[in-house]
């Protein structure tokens, strides 16, 4: 597959209180692909999708969208003018206006392409309801058609999944995958949710400070994370010895285990239970955490387990 996007030393600073928001990004989005930055609130991922976007300019650096150069420091392309649709936290949807009146606003969409895109994302026997009139799942629905109909080259989220229920938001991550998959376009996803950027992404960066920390496959960056930040950040950590760490999966309660441990607190998470163990390593007492489906354990009950897996940094 091609680079379909292309950023180059990317670097961005507020100038009240110096913020730096990008510090020198390099990044390589392929055609076809979902890519995702996940980050913390303040890591910089917002202003990135803006930057590319072209709704806030870069103090220097380049971004190249199919082999077009829309910004360096000759060159300023118009948001309108980068093939790139953008679908914001809250959607955007103009409450005065139809759903077909919303995904049209703004373009120079036909009739017939309206009736394209309404049937594509499900959305024909909304035509001529307000957004207040639909459920949460078609007003995205909306959002992404309103993007879609303009055919960019990349489509652009920023959150669309934050403000949204538990129950609600997992039927509406699987139909966003499906939409995007189905269109064959790329994407780029802001998240600060791990789960949802598991979920979604073909290929996920970890930012944090305006900085690009790592890059691969969700599987990659868990089990292989580049620093104690990435690897605390995907996921709960233990400790075990000087630079090498465990995951609570990575412990197994067992019989004959290699370890002897002291039950000191059990959770209980519905589909797994988390145990906090007490044990000695390299005669260093330690607090293990352990995932298990054993409902016969009890506090202060001693027990075995051996270490299954440990990353190493």
């Amino acid at each position: 597959m091609k680079n379909l996007v292309s950023l180059k030393n990317i670097t961005k600073r507020f100038s009240k209180g110096d913020i730096c928001v990008a510090n020198g990004i390099d990044l390589d989005i392929l055609e076809g692909e979902i890519f995702t930055i996940l980050g913390k609130s303040g890591s910089g991922k917002t202003t990135f999708l803006r930057m590319l976007a072209g709704l806030e300019t870069p103090d220097y650096g380049e971004i190249i969208i199919d082999d077009k150069v829309v910004f360096d420091k000759k060159t300023n392309i118009a948001p309108n003018e980068r093939w790139v649709g953008v679908v914001f936290q809250n959607y955007a949807l103009l409450p005065h206006l139809t759903i077909g009146s919303n995904i049209t606003f703004g373009g120079n969409c036909t009739q017939k392409e309206l009736n394209e895109i309404l049937e594509k994302t499900n959305l024909s026997e909304t035509k001529n309801k307000y957004p207040h009139e639909i459920s949460g799942g078609q007003q995205q629905r909306v959002a992404l058609a309103r993007a879609l109909i303009r055919k960019p080259k990349i489509l652009l989220l920023d959150e669309p999944l934050s403000n949204i229920d538990t129950e609600l938001r997992g039927i509406l991550r699987s139909e966003l995958k499906t939409m995007i998959k189905e269109f064959g376009i790329t994407a780029l996803f802001i998240t600060h949710d791990k789960e949802d950027a598991f979920y979604l992404s073909d290929r996920i960066a970890i930012m944090n400070g305006g900085k690009i920390l790592q890059i691969g496959t969700p599987k990659d960056i868990y089990h292989h994370p580049v620093d104690l930040y990435c690897a605390n950040f995907l996921g709960k950590m233990t400790k075990i010895e000087e630079n090498i760490y465990t995951r609570p999966e990575h412990i197994e309660i067992c019989k004959d285990g290699e370890f002897e441990a002291t039950i000191k607190e059990i959770v209980f998470y519905g589909s797994f239970y988390e145990v906090t163990m007490i044990t000695r390593i390299n005669n260093t007492q330690t607090e293990l955490l352990c995932h298990t489906y054993d409902d016969n354990l009890s506090i202060e009950e001693s027990v075995r387990f051996e270490i299954k897996g440990k990353i190493v940094f």
